[in-house]
């Protein structure tokens, strides 16, 4: 039996985790829902235990032997994606709930959570996403499990593309509020990375702010796209105000919608944090800069 169990592992995130892991050889299970598609788990050799947030009696035998529990699970992507069963407060609040549990009632000692950074304790009154966040936080840390959190800033594949309304096929972006705010982009390879190192080292840190090295504004963004394109891109600003209001009228009727307009104003308002979490790890970051041109290139050969 695997000591390592990674819920989340045919996500973005927990994806690329499932494959430095497999590269090296460290044995883990994967836990996928009956549904998921798990073909490149199965062509890696991995070990699947099969369950669900929403169903705590099967995580119990999901997570049997486990020592590590890691988890990149959310319900915010696949809800947005039109998925009718799964939400913010059944998978990010009760389901994280249950998986804690489950891993106290397996005897594992360590638990790897992926949470996020602009947890305000304004930010979490006003979004679910970061509600359910801060829950299983306090959750974990009152439990008897060793508790590795991780708080990654904005994920350069998220926040610097499409999803967030930088279309530059398009020549158009999406400015969130002033648009003035450094922030210091993290690549998701770069944070799975740091979540296989503290799910394998002997003494993890209990909490660790994961950044990127350099922190740009989101004009800053556009204007590396306009450079690196060599053309203007038009602007579409989308004011605090907005933002906030949209978040207080929709957290009750449409929390997952609401989560991604507080997530954004909270990127306009917070601090910059750095690299300095992942240096700590050994890990040199890559650059958001880096990933703009890398986009402009791929769109120059379409």
């Amino acid at each position: 039996m695997s000591e390592i169990v990674l819920c989340g592992a045919t996500g973005d995130l927990g994806g690329r985790i499932a494959v430095r892991l497999a590269e090296r050889r460290i044995p883990f299970r994967a836990l996928v829902r009956p549904r998921s598609d798990t073909t490149a788990l199965r062509a890696s050799g991995v070990e699947l235990g099969v369950g669900d947030l929403t169903d705590p009696p099967g995580l119990d035998r999901a997570l049997a032997g486990a020592r590590t529990v890691v988890t990149t699970a959310n319900g915010l992507g696949r809800s947005m994606a039109g998925a009718r069963d799964v939400s913010i407060e059944r998978v990010d609040r009760d389901g994280n709930a249950a998986l804690v549990r489950a891993a106290e009632a397996a005897g594992a000692e360590r638990f790897v959570f992926v949470s996020a950074q602009g947890m305000t304790d304004a930010m979490v009154d006003l979004v679910p996403f970061f509600a359910a966040k801060r829950a299983t936080e306090q959750l974990l840390q009152a439990s008897s499990l060793q508790s590795v959190i991780v708080r990654p800033a904005a994920f350069q594949e998220t926040w610097l593309g499409p999803q967030s309304g930088i279309r530059p096929e398009k020549r158009l972006a999406v400015l969130y509020g002033r648009g003035r705010t450094p922030l210091p982009y993290v690549a998701e390879d770069d944070v799975a990375e740091a979540c296989v190192r503290l799910a394998t080292m002997d003494d993890p840190p209990a909490e660790l702010d994961l950044g990127g090295p350099e922190a740009l504004t989101r004009r800053e963004v556009v204007d590396a796209f306009e450079h690196a394109l060599g053309a203007r891109i038009r602007r579409i600003v989308v004011p605090r105000p907005v933002l906030a209001f949209g978040t207080r009228a929709l957290r009750r009727r449409r929390p997952e919608l609401a989560s991604i307009l507080g997530i954004a104003l909270s990127m306009d308002v917070g601090e910059e944090v750095g690299a300095e979490g992942l240096r700590a790890l050994g890990i040199e970051p890559r650059a958001a800069s880096a990933h703009i041109a890398a986009l402009a290139r791929a769109l120059a050969r379409t």
